[in-house]
């Protein structure tokens, strides 16, 4: 348990009043980071309760690692981590490469994580806090009040919220966008999606043939595996406690780009591939889920926005409401983490006279690195959806998704200390400007999802400059 008698050592107070609006994995650190920080901060959340939704994450260390300012949390973090050792298989079974084990990598490598368990510690940590938490209240508006510098939203219960900065946490879905932009950025359909699952692994021991290939000793490993097929790919992940599978596949139109689609897995075997082969551990592990569980999350692209807030810097976007990810990414929630990092220091080195100018400086520092971390994305759902089988069993760890350290050394507050001075003269000046957060030797360039779909469709490898490992 998190204890009351160590909360995180807190800046003197800003006065700055912040509203959160959606309580996911980035807007419950980017209230904890504004709380430290000395801001006045509050959370409003459309569902009615703290839900327990999801499977796991894969979340870097440039995110996590400020869980040791928080007194207590990174010692529950630790216990809620899985630690896996990973083998890759063909889509039949053939083995591939592995296990590797990635468990002591937890300082320095992406680790997955159970979201509704991290959801639950940071809800926990928030309430210890006393940051209030207002459920049941859907934004259906934002709105900017420039001369108050003020801004609000309209709930669709018609109650206003307002605050001298609104974060909009509230996912793709949010309606932020009619006030940071003249349009929504519309999304593109990859022509793909991800059936995923999470269930008790006590289910899979009732079968003889899976509790012989995942039992699990105390010690043991955690078991990931993953199946590689044309155009499709499958993850199985066994802790002693839960049991989680994700399969990417062709959209046949009964997916959506939300939570609340629970399916079943003929639902699932119907989908599947007819022409391919798969492993009998797979089949068996998703015949084992139980009715009415599994999700067909819609899989979609959108390109990279440079525009995360309102023309007067009083509204600003965070996580996927600026930037959605591809799961391949392994990125998503990492870089919403970072962002409410991020801007709670912005604002405490901007006060409360500058808000919409800790917004510009916040989204000139991050917007190149999450535009990179999006193109990787796309280049590991290529490596695995287009495997060279003969050369990868040369090379298995060339398979393993790419998490470059540019993304995991990354010190996200620290970065703010130590260029905001030169951010801000970039800003008003129009001086030079260097990103140390992207790529080493990679010049930051503006591209398309469609940029990258031609090439791929035309059999040709993006390639980029500088050093991605």
């Amino acid at each position: 348990m998190i204890s009351a008698s160590s909360p995180p050592e807190r800046y003197p107070p800003t006065g700055i009043e912040v509203l959160v609006v959606g309580a996911g994995l980035g807007g419950l650190v980017a209230a904890v980071e504004l709380y430290r920080h000395g801001h006045d901060v509050r959370i409003i959340e459309s569902k009615s309760k703290m839900e327990q939704l999801g499977d796991f994450v894969g979340i870097a260390p440039s995110a996590t690692r400020q869980f040791k300012k928080w007194p207590g949390v990174w010692d529950i973090y630790k216990s809620i981590i899985y630690r896996p050792a990973l083998a890759m298989f063909k889509h039949d079974g053939e083995l591939i490469g592995g296990p590797f084990s990635i468990k002591e990598g937890i300082d320095h490598l992406p680790t997955p994580v159970s979201r509704p368990k991290l959801i639950q510690m940071l809800y926990d940590y928030v309430q210890l806090l006393g940051i209030s938490v207002a459920f049941g209240k859907s934004a259906v508006s934002y709105y900017e009040i420039p001369q108050c510098n003020r801004a609000g939203v309209l709930t669709d219960k018609g109650e206003h919220f307002e605050a001298d900065l609104v974060i909009a946490a509230d996912g793709v879905a949010s309606k932020s966008w009619q006030v940071v932009s003249s349009e929504e950025n519309p999304p593109k359909s990859s022509g793909f999606s991800v059936f995923r699952v999470a269930y008790p692994t006590d289910l899979i021991y009732q079968d003889p043939f899976l509790k012989e290939q995942y039992d699990i000793k105390d010690g043991d490993d955690d078991i990931c595996q993953l199946f590689l097929g044309k155009n499709t790919h499958g993850i199985v992940l066994v802790s002693p406690k839960i049991t989680t599978w994700f399969l990417t596949h062709k959209d046949k139109g009964q997916a959506a780009e939300q939570w609340n689609r629970n399916l079943d897995s003929p639902n699932v075997f119907e989908s599947m591939d007819k022409d391919l082969i798969w492993d009998e551990r797979f089949l068996s592990i998703i015949a084992k889920t139980p009715p009415k569980t599994i999700v067909d999350y819609k899989i979609m692209w959108r390109n990279p926005n440079s525009t995360w807030s309102a023309p007067n810097g009083l509204v600003l976007q965070l996580g996927d409401a600026a930037h959605s990810f591809l799961p391949t990414s392994a990125n998503g929630a990492t870089q919403a983490m970072e962002d409410g990092i991020s801007i709670a220091a912005c604002l405490r080195l901007a006060g409360k006279a500058n808000v919409a100018l800790a917004t510009r400086v916040h989204t000139r520092l991050r917007f190149r690195r999450v535009s990179c971390a999006q193109r990787s994305g796309f280049k590991n759902r290529e490596k695995w959806h287009h495997t060279d089988f003969d050369a990868a069993k040369k090379n298995p760890e060339s398979l393993v998704m790419q998490v470059g350290k540019w993304i995991n050394l990354h010190e996200p507050e620290q970065y703010v200390y130590d260029n905001w001075t030169a951010c801000v003269n970039h800003l008003i000046t129009g001086a030079e400007f260097e990103d140390k957060n992207i790529p080493p030797g990679y010049a930051y360039s503006p591209w398309t999802i469609d940029e990258l779909l031609q090439a791929s469709e035309e059999g040709r490898e993006t390639v980029d400059a500088g050093d991605w490992s």
